[in-house]
């Protein structure tokens, strides 16, 4: 099947700064983006592109938006790198950026609509696309500064009988781009764009190997030319959108994080010590409640970071979705009167589902931290009930022994002021001598006061 003047646009996001990740690690020449750039224009055109080494990353710091090239590399007010090649008739360009607090890479390879000497390239097959993205360098590799990626494919569908197999089409581009079926995303929705058919690949429903894929297929000038119109606008949109596909893909993984512990507080609370009203704890029991009151505030304070992420991802969510609605309506005042319900559909509905997912997760889980507050309430009313029965205990103990004692003491001093008396054996018909006398009058008495001691403390109990 042919097509006319296909283009790839490769929109591209990495994270360069932020509240939750720390990338004072990452150098200006060790970002990903403009390695794959580079990796993208030798493997497909085999020049070396050294994007790192023409461009200035700290260019207007304070700038929400800035192209990044150095002045040096900028000509007549051109902020992207021209790449050509002319012996497969394929030009590009290379656009680096950095938004807010990201930096961002469009990347285009196209067959022109003209040769150099200004006449018409001929239309070509669908099958070419495939060359423009050998061993799938358009899709980068994930890491944790990776925000995520948009590749858009457009064509000129090559004549009035093309418009009875759009999807035929559609599907030929992108099997041609991704000739291995189990990297080639599913298919999401159809609609119109600026008059002319769009389709769009991916599905929420598969984020952990989500790629977002659009092939646009002019049937006129307008969709081309409105394109060239609000060609920044539509960057930021596909930046927003990233954003919050990446903030909602983070939270199912905290999602996953924060069930876990929530198990974990449910086993923590069912396996605590089940004691009746009379029953004592023993000092097993008390070491064991002693130890669940050092884990569980760490555990309490883990699972309360987890629930903050995810009402941060939730608010990262709200937030970008706002500045997705907002640019959409700048393109709505560019091009007057354009349709713009596809590009509208995903704040209208995929991100508000998102919000609200995020919402149901922490309505549910909320719920496990008044559980862990009144674990650890329960536990610690036992452990200071217990600890101060046994304090008491020992006081009385305590108590008792001191009064029998000093009590035979008293005695054993009186008497022993007959202590200079002869010792006599204690089983002759002699008296006691006042040694034994007293010794055995210090026991007595200790056992008797002490024994007085104990029924004192019991009657003041």
């Amino acid at each position: 099947m042919k097509i006319y003047a296909p283009n790839i646009h490769l929109f591209a996001f990495e994270l360069y700064k932020g509240t939750n990740i720390d990338t004072t690690s990452v150098q200006a020449d060790n970002i990903q983006l403009w390695q794959s750039a580079d990796t993208i224009v030798s493997t497909t055109l085999n020049q070396d592109l050294h994007l790192n080494r023409r461009i200035d990353t700290h260019k207007e710091p304070h700038s929400l938006r800035v192209d990044l090239l150095k002045d040096s590399e900028i000509k007549e007010d051109h902020y992207a790198i021209d790449i050509d090649d002319t012996q497969q008739i394929i030009k590009g360009f290379v656009h680096p950026l950095r938004l807010h607090d990201s930096y961002a890479l469009w990347l285009n390879l196209r067959r022109p609509e003209k040769k150099d000497d200004g006449t018409q390239t001929e239309d070509v097959d669908v099958a070419l696309l495939s060359k423009l993205n050998p061993n799938n360098c358009f899709i980068l590799e994930k890491n944790k500064f990776f925000l995520g990626q948009t590749l858009l494919i457009t064509a000129w569908l090559a004549g009035a009988k093309d418009e009875k197999h759009l999807h035929e089409i559609a599907q030929e581009c992108l099997e041609a781009i991704f000739p291995n079926p189990s990297q080639r995303p599913p298919f999401h929705r159809q609609g119109e764009l600026f008059g002319s058919p769009i389709f769009e690949y991916g599905l929420f429903s598969q984020l952990a190997n989500y790629q977002h894929v659009l092939i646009w297929l002019f049937r006129d000038s307008k969709a081309d030319e409105n394109f060239k119109l609000c060609y920044q606008e539509l960057l930021d949109l596909f930046f927003f959108r990233a954003k919050v596909v990446k903030a909602y893909q983070d939270s199912r993984e905290t999602y996953h994080r924060v069930a876990s512990a929530y198990e974990k507080i449910e086993n923590e609370i069912n396996n605590l010590p089940k004691k009746e009203k009379n029953n004592e704890v023993t000092t097993a029991e008390l070491k064991e409640l002693k130890n669940k009151l050092k884990e569980l505030p760490q555990l309490a304070l883990e699972y309360t970071r987890w629930l903050r992420n995810l009402e941060d991802y939730q608010n990262t969510i709200a937030i970008n979705e706002y500045n997705y609605s907002e640019r959409s309506q700048q393109i709505n005042g560019i091009i007057k009167d354009g349709d713009l319900l596809f590009l509208k559909t995903f704040a209208q509905e995929n991100s508000p589902f998102f919000q609200k997912q995020i919402q149901a997760d922490l309505g549910y889980f909320r719920h496990g931290s008044t559980l862990l507050d009144q674990a650890i309430a329960s536990i610690r009313g036992i452990v200071e009930i217990e600890q101060t029965e046994r304090d008491r205990s020992l006081e009385n103990t305590i108590q008792v022994v001191g009064v029998g004692l000093g009590a035979g003491a008293i005695v054993s001093g009186v008497i022993t002021q007959h202590i200079d008396k002869p010792f006599a054996p204690i089983f002759s018909n002699n008296p006691l001598h006042p040694i034994v006398t007293s010794l055995l009058l210090s026991v007595a008495a200790t056992l008797f006061f002490g024994a007085l001691a104990w029924l004192w403390t019991k009657l003041k109990k």
